[in-house]
């Protein structure tokens, strides 16, 4: 005889769980497991019939999740590094309370570390996927890029930031991708041709900056943490795929600190691993059939070749209160 199954059992009762459920289940902690899910992309879920979904429960409105999201999350292996760091936690108080000077420079120079590599590579298997979600990630890496060195906002993440989307406007000036500009209250808008994707992104006013209370900066900064190292592996393979040496150095200039500042600047051509010169060329083939498809095809070739010279051979001068940047 088969045994019968109690209610909320199987059906959509099942497939659902509850965010106290699934942080007991993990063993991990409120801000653990937001951390965690903001890094795997996983999001809590509006189910079709909520109270069947909470079990009966229709008192109140709870915070769902699938179940299977949560079951791949049981594999992943930086939950054992926060593991680790709740540890170490443990015993650098202990080391400090006793004045342990020793203890905790080896505590510290032994901190746990983990990488989000593999996630990026897991979240985008092909690089077309990385370039269509690209936008949030430039947001808030240029946004980061012009916040003040603060608590809040520490001095690496903000370097970091800077950095790298200085590496991303070099390739934009490089390959004459930009498409269209605006600029608003908000900021600038950009748009540019990635790879025959439409990216925008808008880069904020470099104005005087007033942390909002209502923000939450620890829960932005782990975003910030991904996007970083997602945009450092666009921006190696775009500078791989124009033969431009990454990191970007000028043509002509040893490696000093000089030389990072003239990067930063924006105005000088970049070092290539292979000269225009030595491309190998593509013959033109004719085709006798020629369909409307080549033609508009054809057509929007031209179109670009004739939007990336717009401005070739211009000079531009700028008023000493204009700003240079963006």
């Amino acid at each position: 005889m088969v045994k019968q199954k109690k209610k909320y059992e199987t059906g959509e009762a099942s497939n659902y769980i509850t965010r106290k459920n699934a942080m007991y289940k993990l063993q991990l902690n409120l801000k653990d497991f937001r951390r965690l899910c903001i890094l795997k992309g996983v999001h809590p879920r509006e189910p079709r019939n909520r109270k069947r979904a909470q079990k009966g429960n229709s008192s109140k409105i709870q915070t769902l999740y699938y179940e299977k999201d949560i079951r791949f999350l049981l594999h992943e292996p930086i939950v054992w590094k926060f593991r680790d760091f709740k540890v170490f936690l443990k015993k650098l108080k202990k080391a400090q309370e006793k004045g342990n000077d020793e203890a905790v420079a080896r505590l510290q120079a032994n901190k746990p570390k983990y990488s989000l590599d593999h996630i990026v590579k897991e979240r985008y298997p092909t690089f077309v996927d990385a370039i269509r979600d690209l936008e949030d990630c430039l947001c808030l890496c240029f946004l980061y890029s012009v916040f003040p060195k603060t608590t809040r906002t520490p001095v690496e993440m903000v370097e970091l930031c800077r950095r790298l989307t200085i590496e991303f406007m070099h390739y934009v000036i490089e390959t004459k991708a930009l498409r269209k500009v605006f600029c608003s209250i908000k900021g600038y808008y950009f748009q540019a041709d990635i790879k025959g994707q439409m990216v925008t992104w808008v880069v904020p006013h470099n104005f005087g900056f007033r942390n909002p209370a209502s923000v939450d900066m620890k829960l932005m900064s782990v975003f910030v943490e991904f996007y970083t190292t997602m945009l450092g592996f666009v921006n190696y393979r775009l500078y791989n795929s124009v033969n431009l040496t990454y990191p970007p150095k000028l043509a002509g200039l040893a490696e000093t600190k000089e030389s990072e500042d003239c990067v930063m600047a924006l105005n000088q051509s970049l070092h290539r691993t292979v000269l225009p010169d030595q491309v190998e060329s593509i013959d033109d083939i004719p085709i006798d059939d020629d369909s409307s498809a080549l033609e508009a095809a054809r057509q929007e070739t031209e179109a670009r070749e004739r939007q990336s010279k717009l401005f070739k051979g211009m000079k531009f001068f700028l008023g000493r209160e204009v700003p240079r940047e963006p």
